[in-house]
């Protein structure tokens, strides 16, 4: 019987990076490798895992086995104490710096996990809004699955009614489906855009003919938060933004764009290189 079994080699090579921030230290990382300046070789190698390929039509049926998803899910539960931080961040932010970028993005103090309600709904075949009626409340997802397995037979649902439920919130079968919906509850409320009506955003700063201020960045079309914006970083935006706009005009010398679309751009991408974050970004 044949088998298709994955040879993975792994190739690694730590370079150094000088950068104003984190996220720009990445970012010139991977420019770096696309320009072909990090060529790894096998002098890079850190180890080779050889094991079954997902794509075998055996690990399909097993993957596909919701009593295999628990067994392997409740293990990695009783185990999870013994996985190193590093590959914890890894597996859920991707990568160790995404994981620090969200957590400086929240604070470094602990947040409050989120609370919200799940509410189940009876409709029909079409998911139609006009046709939906409450079963009932759950505090969790995994509650209403749950739920709905230990009431398969009253509901008619199969194993696949389950897993699909438990992959896409709802089931997708004959004249009558069951979807689900989830709320947070006491919502924090949502930071407003600055009173800019106020000498700290409309103090200007300057830099050859160019001039910004707060306010401008505070009414941009996703606004940005410059509470915390510093004389200093106003400086640096305006400098930037002035050069990079002036290098756009030397380049159109005989075709000139249009100046304020050109200003608004640059503008935006002057504040994100100094990392001034916007309103959307306080919320999440």
């Amino acid at each position: 019987m044949g088998y298709k079994i994955a040879i993975e080699e792994t190739l690694r090579r730590v370079v150094e990076v000088e950068a104003e921030s984190l996220a720009l230290a990445v970012c010139m990382a991977e420019d770096e490798y696309n320009r072909e300046e990090h060529v790894l070789t096998d002098n890079d190698f850190i180890g080779v895992n050889i094991m079954l390929a997902p794509e075998d039509k055996k690990a399909q049926e097993y993957l596909n086995d919701s009593t295999f998803r628990h067994f392997v899910e409740r293990h990695f539960s009783d185990n999870s104490a013994d996985i190193p931080l590093e590959d914890k961040a890894r597996l859920v932010f991707g990568s160790l710096d995404n994981a620090i970028h969200d957590f400086d993005r929240q604070g470094n103090s602990p947040s409050t996990e989120e609370k919200e309600v799940w509410l189940l709904y009876r409709c029909d075949a079409w998911l139609s809004t006009a046709s939906m009626e409450l079963v009932a409340p759950f505090s969790s997802k995994e509650a209403v699955t749950e739920y709905l397995a230990g009431n398969r037979k009253r509901f008619r649902l199969t194993q696949w009614d389950l897993d699909f439920f438990r992959d896409h919130s709802q089931t997708q079968r004959g004249r009558t489906n069951y979807i689900a919906f989830s709320y947070g509850l006491d919502p924090v409320p949502k930071p407003q855009p600055a009173d800019t009506d106020d000498a700290f955003y409309k103090k200007p700063f300057r830099y050859g003919c160019t001039v910004l201020t707060r306010c401008e960045l505070e009414n941009l079309p996703c606004p940005l938060c410059t509470k915390d914006t510093d004389d200093e970083t106003m400086r640096k935006i305006v400098r930037r933004m002035h050069r990079k706009m002036q290098k756009r005009i030397d380049a159109n010398d005989n075709e000139i764009s249009d100046m304020a679309t050109i200003r608004l751009e640059e503008m935006d991408e002057a504040a994100a290189y100094f990392n001034v974050p916007s309103y959307e970004d306080l919320q999440e």
